[in-house]
């Protein structure tokens, strides 16, 4: 970034380089979509036993799977096809049933629920 001569509000005006000519395809956005690097820690059957355990929605479940590849929002609400305001209001209710209050602690308690399961099987 370079700084231009103006400054607004006592501070320095910044601005941006042109933009480049690159444009992205929808392959391209496909193919990271489909990257679910969180996802992959745990396995088709642990995040069923998860859902079960918690006694969470399969709507909730998708979201946490998201939360999982760090996903925003949008992102969520796009793969789901629904609003960014209903995947809002699932993460507070889920904030709120897990005892969480970040997405971070949310992933730290899904993952030390797997755990448990994975040491007590039964």
């Amino acid at each position: 970034m370079t700084r231009s001569a103006r400054c607004v509000n006592g501070r320095p005006r910044l601005t941006l380089p042109p933009k480049s000519n690159v444009r992205v395809s929808p392959n391209t956005i496909k193919l990271k979509s489909a990257i679910r690097p969180g996802r992959s820690i745990v396995t088709y059957d642990g995040w069923r036993g998860i859902a079960q355990s918690l006694r969470i929605s399969n709507r909730k479940f998708q979201i946490i799977q998201g939360v999982f590849d760090d996903q925003k929002e949008f992102a969520i609400a796009g793969e789901l096809m629904i609003s960014v305001h209903t995947v809002h209001t699932h993460l507070e209710r889920l904030y709120r049933k897990l005892g969480v209050s970040s997405r971070v602690a949310l992933v730290l308690c899904i993952l030390s629920e797997y755990l448990s399961s994975l040491a007590n099987p039964f």
